[in-house]
């Protein structure tokens, strides 16, 4: 049987187009958030997945076995064959591929900890109620327990609350919509598991943990900006720039050199170029002049082929230009910029 979360992960193989081993998608979906990994979820958008389907390496290799067996992925090239393309090609493997949200995973996760759980003991506290917290998270807890003291209109907040998100969810449609909804959990009902909604749904039990994933980010994607439940999400960024990148970045604003800021963060050089790598993937504007000649950049976008990011190819036919320069070049054409 051929569920929809195996064409989600074929379809994150058919992107890595053999250019990337096994290893890499393994940390990809794993979150692992290291330079390497990072680009990788960059590069060959695989953002949407970073996180999202744990492994160990006993399941991982479990999983890519049974494609193997399945004839759905030659392993020597970690590329698909034939059928597994087709498999990985459903406009419903893409569609939900590109709303898991993976690439903004921790805001996500922590806005729904903190909203079912507020949910959860404002619904209990007016029906006198005792209950056992949904979500066994202690910042989440002392999150809604200190906003809870705030003298508000609870009442009227909630109701507010409810028609944002019923609002949200009627952009969403379903299956998303279902899988949101009966995940709540309220004084009466308790939400339910994936293997209840994979019932009402008709999937199995990842495709609705799945759908959830998706349907969650695509709420708090389309809300607007001056909706209540934003309170949700106070203190919490979408920011995908790691910490370590970020600090450097402020240095590098401050005017300090690449040399300055390696010095002053006591870090090998390889470190401040991933993260200015970083800068490069998710910086709006970049000053890519200042780290490679304009001809050199000119000449990295003639000779990458459309179809590829791989870097060795360029760095073999150039010689002059090193992986970092190339890196920061591809992240900017990446982003859409052209130089030619």
């Amino acid at each position: 049987m051929v569920h929809l979360a195996d064409g989600v992960l074929l379809l994150a193989i058919k992107r890595l187009n053999g250019e990337r081993s096994e290893r890499s998608l393994f940390h990809v979906l794993n979150g692992k958030r290291s330079a390497t990994t990072l680009q990788d979820a960059f590069f060959y958008e695989l953002e949407p997945v970073f996180g999202q389907f744990p492994q160990t390496t006993y399941s991982y290799e479990s999983l890519l076995k049974g494609f193997e067996k399945r004839g759905w992925l030659d392993r020597k090239q970690f590329k698909l064959t034939e059928a597994g393309n087709l498999l990985s090609s459903p406009e419903t493997v893409k569609d939900l591929f590109n709303r898991l949200g993976g690439e903004r995973r921790d805001y996500n996760v922590t806005t729904w900890k903190r909203l079912s759980l507020f949910v959860q003991t404002f619904m209990s506290r007016e029906h006198e109620r005792t209950f056992y917290p949904v979500q066994a998270d202690r910042p989440a807890e002392q999150w809604v327990k200190q906003l809870l003291q705030i003298d508000r209109d609870w009442k009227v907040l909630m109701q507010t609350f409810h028609h944002e998100i019923e609002a949200a969810l009627d952009i969403i449609g379903d299956p998303y919509a279902t899988a949101v909804v009966y995940r709540f959990t309220g004084a009466f009902e308790t939400g339910l598991t994936y293997e209840q909604i994979a019932s009402l749904l008709d999937v199995d039990s990842e495709a609705a943990r799945l759908y959830f994933l998706a349907g969650w980010n695509e709420l708090l994607t389309v809300l607007p900006k001056e909706a209540k439940l934003r309170g949700f999400t106070y203190g919490l960024s979408t920011e995908r720039m790691t910490f370590s990148a970020r600090e450097s970045y402020d240095l590098f604003l401050k005017g300090y050199s690449f040399q300055q800021v390696q010095s002053r963060r006591r870090l090998r050089t390889s470190t401040i170029e991933d993260h200015v790598v970083e800068m490069a993937m998710y910086l709006n504007t970049f000053p890519l002049d200042q780290f490679v000649p304009s001809d050199d950049i000119v000449t990295i976008e003639k000779l990458r082929d459309p179809e590829s990011w791989a870097l060795k190819p360029i760095f073999e036919k150039m010689g002059n230009v090193s992986y970092f320069q190339i890196r920061l070049v591809f992240a900017r054409l990446k982003r859409g910029e052209t130089f030619v």
